[in-house]
């Protein structure tokens, strides 16, 4: 198995990520025209489809894209079969609002879940990384009615109440992105202390965590906030990216893929 996890991030930061995934995919299948299948879903997916294009320009993959238009609320208004996820040499999840990615991808979970179990390599950016979770946080800012997480300019999709949802499950805890950028590691505590998730591990933009049959490697240039709530209360960590004492083998109970 190979999932790449990022925190989202402007394409700078997300390239050496990009770099990575690919190779990924060229091991896999020893081809110079792999295919890989980039799901967007989004109110303009065709912004989102030439940022991934971007970042993926000059590394010698075909970019098939998957698409969604969805409205102000997340909900969808034009799908997709997703019949092109089958065939595909690697997956992306663009970055974008959970919500409207989750929905979007509701028809093809199970196939999603039998590719990456299958070797096929994933790479989930922002909102992308978050629906791989197995308990999927899919936006909002209030538990009871109490604010835990700043409104976003022109975000109503993630306001209100926290809503929680079975996400693809690729991993078995819940993934949080855009961290540290948009003061997530504030919500992660608040679920977790209102039992929503037991554990959250949260990356900041630019950082991303390498999931594989050899262990867990934190890589990129922020941190990642593993956040885990108990009986005692909630108790928050953090591992800085590229520092040789939090080592992958760290976290290999903490986010095991399925």
């Amino acid at each position: 198995m190979s999932i790449l996890l990022a925190g989202g991030g402007e394409i700078e930061a997300l390239r050496p990520i990009a770099e990575r995934f690919v190779a990924q995919i060229d091991a896999r299948a020893g081809s110079s025209s792999a295919k890989v299948a980039v799901v967007a879903a989004a109110a303009q997916p065709e912004a989102q489809l030439r940022a991934t294009e971007a970042l993926f320009a000059g590394l010698g993959i075909e970019l098939i894209p998957v698409v969604a238009s969805v409205d102000a609320a997340g909900s969808v208004t034009e799908g997709f079969d997703g019949g092109e996820l089958l065939t595909a040499d690697g997956i992306v999840i663009a970055d974008g609002q959970p919500l409207a990615i989750l929905s979007a991808l509701s028809s093809r979970v199970t196939d999603v879940r039998r590719l990456v179990h299958e070797q096929v390599p994933f790479l989930g950016i922002g909102g992308g990384a978050a629906v791989a979770s197995e308990v999927a946080i899919l936006g909002g800012t209030e538990i009871g009615g109490v604010q835990i997480a700043p409104n976003l300019p022109g975000d109503s999709a993630i306001s209100g109440e926290v809503r929680v949802e079975q996400g693809l499950g690729l991993v078995d805890l819940t993934v949080l992105s855009h961290a540290a950028q948009r003061g997530i590691v504030g919500l992660a505590v608040a679920c977790c202390e209102a039992g929503l998730a037991d554990r959250i591990l949260a990356l900041d933009e630019g950082t991303a965590l390498d999931i594989s049959e050899a262990g867990i490697e934190l890589f990129g240039t922020g941190s990642l906030w593993h956040v885990v709530g108990d009986a005692g209360g909630v108790t928050v960590t953090s591992s800085r990216a590229g520092n040789d004492e939090d080592t992958a083998e760290d976290d290999d109970d903490d986010a095991d893929a399925e």
